[in-house]
């Protein structure tokens, strides 16, 4: 993370837990230490470089509860904000929009709509946009998904997203010893199955365009077979800009033979365009 990143983001909170509604208790900040320390280097900041580099292992989190905002429309749900290490000089934040009452629960159209509303606000400050987002289309957000009106401002919910489907199993381990896996592999190559696979527990196979629902099922059908069965095939949209970085599909799997992209946590994240959240809800992980 970048001085002047950190400062932005700094500031960002403070203004935001100076409104009326984070004063009666509609902020939470979830990774408080880190804010601290960023306050602290924020603080100092006159004296250091402002692309000097500092290393996080987290990124800032904060909800922010919508039952105070917007008690008669959003009783029952909560918008978890994470500030990537880059933002905002080049990323947006990520928004999930939850229960309230169940925080495993997620409103997916309303996530998939805030998300492609922020994305085109690269280099800005987002949560000002965020919250008039939100008084715009509070009274939809929740009823509507993609098809079913506009939720997203005018916007299309996922534009420059990918459908894809996730096969997800209890594990998969790397090895030639592992004969299943290994029969996993020669058998998404046959399938000519576009995508990739997450080593480990869970194990993951994602499904990427052109390959289609019905390949899923069809992969996963022959999974069993060879005695590994999977949860899915289950729908995700996911950035195509990361697929393609992460090497998943398309040319990149031209160039290996036809063979899935074998993927770590990192690869997969990188899959996700860094989205932390959809990560989560990718390795089922709250």
């Amino acid at each position: 993370m970048e001085t002047a990143d950190a400062v932005r983001q700094v500031e960002e909170i403070l203004n935001l837990q100076d409104r009326w509604f984070a004063k009666d208790g509609g902020v939470t900040i979830q990774t408080p230490a880190l804010f601290s320390r960023l306050q602290k280097v924020a603080g100092n900041a006159s004296n250091m470089s402002s692309n000097k580099r500092l290393e996080v292992k987290k990124q800032l989190a904060l909800d922010i509860d919508c039952s105070i905002l917007h008690p008669d429309d959003l009783s029952d749900m909560i918008l978890e904000v994470e500030f990537p290490s880059n933002y905002p000089s080049t990323s947006p934040c990520h928004v999930r929009a939850v229960k309230a009452s169940n925080r495993e629960s997620e409103y997916v159209p309303c996530s998939a709509a805030i998300e492609a509303y922020l994305q085109p606000f690269a280099g800005c400050e987002c949560i000002d946009m965020l919250l008039d987002w939100l008084s715009d289309n509070k009274s939809t957000c929740l009823s509507k998904g993609p098809g079913g009106g506009d939720i997203s401002g005018g916007r299309n919910d996922h534009e420059g997203q990918a459908l894809c489907y996730l096969l997800r199993y209890n594990h998969l381990l790397s090895g030639p010893e592992h004969k299943k896996e290994k029969a996993m592999i020669a058998a998404a190559k046959k399938f000519q199955l576009q995508g990739g696979l997450l080593w480990g527990t869970p194990g993951l196979v994602v499904v990427v365009p052109p390959s289609t629902e019905e390949d899923a099922k069809e992969y996963a059908s022959e999974c069993r077979t060879i005695g590994k069965r999977a949860d899915g095939p289950n729908e995700v949209w996911l950035p195509q800009s990361g697929l393609d970085e992460a090497g998943m599909g398309g040319l990149a799997q031209q160039k290996r033979g036809g063979k899935l992209q074998e993927l770590d946590t990192a690869g997969l994240r990188i899959g996700c365009g860094g989205n932390e959240s959809l990560l989560k809800q990718l390795l089922g992980v709250s």
